[in-house]
């Protein structure tokens, strides 16, 4: 299960959405479609059961007792868990998130600050996930307002974790909140490798000095807690066949589960429960739990025989774990006896070196030759300068050492050139990952029909006045001003560094800060550097004003990832400390992000662009330059001849200047980011909230026009529209 979508059921806050899920809808809610009757849980649960993300726990059953239980019947277990799906006795965990057997029971959290930097909705983990001390105001879901398929218990749950465990050398909020903080080395006390698509280099990590007192690198820390759990494993559960519901994976044949872009749910009884077509794969594996670290220290074997696939392209790695037991030796005896060892750090590095085709040249080649085989297109050409060259950790310890051109990437570093994304893709026609080999343009899918985005789509910002009844931003009320809340990323650190340390207290007003513009500071009398209180329905927190003619009316920021871990004072909305920047955010799920696997306008060689599935909804026209077909409600195919003309360049077959003609829609949501309330910390300061001024539209006759712009995500509103257009009606 995608990140988002697991912490917005097991934090609890798919319990305090108000609307359903067509609230998103083109068509407005309550007007049908596949989201109609249901919450954004319901969506969330049926993307899961369909297996177009993984989701654990994956059922409200232990998978290794299913694996016995199909033994002890004399059944495949694939037979007997659809069997048990149908019959209502077996159930995916996500459609009872509150359940005490689909808790999460057991967190680690390595070199991450996941309360104190990453959680959207940081007061529902306290709350819901910690079972501490939380200052959520908002009130949960009313009974028309809650989940279809997802059980809703009357009681939510507070405290669902039994463990929280952290490993980390920085004290933040997830360490304070940790049940067991293990020592962690710094980045200067061990070894590790270090690559971005952001530069092309790799670098190494070399320890200037070993790790001091009881301080261990990750890897050690792991390889020991592995060793006890291997030992206790033993007499406890030894070697058990589990089951593993496999989601639909890219790249691969599972792309086409959906023809059409239709999307039926087995559990509604639209289609069969079928695994790897209608529902995840059901993959059973051979679990021996007492060797689990001595499986950890070694390559294993399934390299020999299935290789190693990335982006869809297979490389065969015979030479190279040949090289890595003349390199990092071999285990003798146990489980792993005589496979490559990666028991050391150094080891590991200098298998991830040998096993890309980013720093082996072998390989980078050898995927190239098979897309070649593959496409009928020259590529190998792009890696041959460095077939022969393989870079080692040594290598990278010397100096950063530049990557190779490589399948797994898309980019092109060919005879000393800089990176840039897709170059390989534009000039050497390499196909994208996508059905059809080309960019999407057309997204022909249920549910990007639904929410009127199959064509590049704007949508505003979410209305939190019209979902969540928070006042208008520009609002002035008795205590305080409406604005909206922004969370960038701070001008001196990013994600968790240090922020408390004497260096980075000085750069700031030591301790937290939120920026606002000088005419909203005057309207309910705040000053530079005064206490300020930032409140709305998800939290509260307290901060110093810095009062600024450099931020527009109407927006505060709060820089990501500030601690509440020193200076920060009690609050007069809940008599309790301030919180931090995510106090005021929560998740916001959309069901598109859900969708796995979409089709796409089609361009044939005849010169005809094939519409699959059609405009389901009215008649529409779509015209492509200068001619144009009339797609007939309910039809399945419309062709359209090609025109040379502007935007269109039939040697390449690339279409440009598409125009929908048709009834015009309900207008969607005017929609805001978060919003606040900034209100003074003291007698007589005034309150205000409010609302995003809405976009303007073009309207050219019953026309919408397509246009390329950048839409990015709106820290905060849990929603983004990264690199998509324009559709305005």
């Amino acid at each position: 299960m995608i990140q988002t979508a697991y912490w917005y059921l097991h934090a609890d806050q798919f319990r305090y959405d108000p609307f359903s899920a067509d609230t998103l809808a083109a068509a407005g809610p309550g007007r049908g479609g596949p989201f109609a009757g249901k919450t954004t849980a319901d969506v969330v649960a049926q993307s899961a059961r369909m297996g177009w993300m993984p989701s654990y726990p994956t059922f409200d059953r232990n998978p290794l007792d299913l694996a016995d239980d199909a033994k002890a019947a004399g059944r495949p277990v694939a037979d007997h868990v659809v069997d048990e799906l149908k019959a209502g006795r077996l159930r995916f965990a996500g459609e009872d998130p509150d359940a005490p057997e689909n808790f999460p029971r057991v967190l680690t959290v390595w070199r991450a600050n996941l309360l104190g930097s990453s959680a959207k909705g940081n007061e529902y983990f306290l709350k819901h996930l910690l079972g501490t001390d939380a200052s959520v105001r908002a009130t949960e879901a009313q009974p028309e307002a809650r989940p279809r398929d997802v059980v809703w218990r009357e009681e939510a749950p507070e405290g669902k974790l039994d463990l929280l465990l952290t490993l980390d050398f920085r004290m933040t909020s997830t360490t304070v909140f940790s049940d067991v903080v293990l020592p962690a080395a710094t980045w200067y006390e061990k070894h590790d490798l270090s690559s971005t698509d952001m530069h092309p280099f790799v670098h190494a990590f070399n320890p200037a000095i070993p790790p001091p007192w009881q301080t261990r690198t990750d890897r050690d820390a792991f390889h020991t807690l592995a060793k006890e759990f291997s030992r206790q494993a033993a007499g406890h559960l030894g070697v058990r066949t589990d089951v593993v519901a496999a989601p639909l994976q890219h790249d691969t044949p599972d792309e086409m589960a959906n023809p059409h872009g239709r999307v039926l749910d087995w559990k509604a009884g639209e289609c069969e429960p079928v695994p790897g077509r209608t529902m995840p794969k059901l993959v059973t594996v051979e679990r021996d739990y007492a060797a689990v670290a001595d499986k950890m220290a070694a390559l294993g074997p399934l390299l020999d025989t299935l290789g190693a696939t990335t982006k869809g392209v297979t490389f065969k790695v015979d030479r190279e774990l040949e090289y890595l037991r003349q390199k990092n030796g071999t285990v003798s005896g146990g489980t792993a006896d005589g496979r490559p060892s990666i028991a050391r750090d150094t080891h590991a590095c200098e298998a991830i070196l040998a096993l890309s085709g980013t720093t082996n040249g072998h390989l980078a080649t050898q995927g190239f030759h098979t897309l070649e085989a593959r496409t009928g297109t020259r590529l190998a050409d792009l890696a041959a300068e460095h077939e022969g060259k393989r870079i080692t950790f040594a290598d990278t310890q010397a100096a950063p050492v530049p990557v190779i051109t490589s399948p797994e990437w898309s980019g092109s570093e060919t005879g000393g050139r800089r990176y840039s994304p897709f170059t390989v893709n534009v000039e050497r026609l390499k196909p994208w990952h996508t059905l059809t080999g080309r960019q999407h343009f057309y997204l022909d899918h249920d549910w990007m029909a639904a929410l009127g985005e199959e064509l590049p789509v704007y949508r505003p910002p979410l209305n939190m006045d019209a979902l969540f009844g928070e006042p208008r931003i520009g609002d002035v009320g008795e205590l305080g001003v409406a604005v909206r809340y922004l969370t960038p990323h701070n001008k001196w650190s990013i994600h968790s560094e240090y922020q408390d340390n004497l260096f980075m207290l000085s750069l700031s007003r030591g301790g937290p800060t939120i920026w606002m513009s000088k005419e909203d500071a005057a309207k309910i009398g705040v000053h530079d550097n005064d206490w300020v209180e930032a409140v709305n329905r998800n939290g509260v927190v307290a901060a110093r004003a810095v009062v600024s003619h450099r931020m527009p009316e109407g927006t505060v920021y709060m820089h990501h990832a500030q601690d509440r871990l020193i200076d920060v004072p009690r609050t007069e909305t809940t008599g309790r400390r301030g919180g931090i920047h995510n106090s005021l955010t929560r998740l916001l799920i959309k069901p598109s992000h859900l969708n796995r696997f979409v089709s796409a306008v089609t361009v044939s060689p005849a010169g005809r662009v094939a519409l699959r599935g059609g405009w389901r909804r009215g008649r529409c026209l779509l015209a492509v330059a200068d001619r144009v077909a009339i797609a007939t409600p309910g039809c399945d195919e419309a062709h359209i001849p090609l025109a040379s003309g502007p935007g269109l360049d039939k040697s390449t077959e690339r279409l440009s200047g598409v125009y929908l003609e048709g009834p015009r829609p309900p207008p969607a949501l005017v929609a805001v980011p978060n919003t606040v309330r900034v209100v003074a910390n003291g007698p007589g300061s005034g309150f205000m909230e409010g609302q995003a001024r809405a976009g303007q539209a073009d309207h050219p006759g019953d026309r919408v026009a397509a246009r390329s712009r950048n839409a990015n995500e709106v820290s905060g509103s849990g929603l983004s529209a990264s690199s998509l257009g324009f559709l305005r009606w």
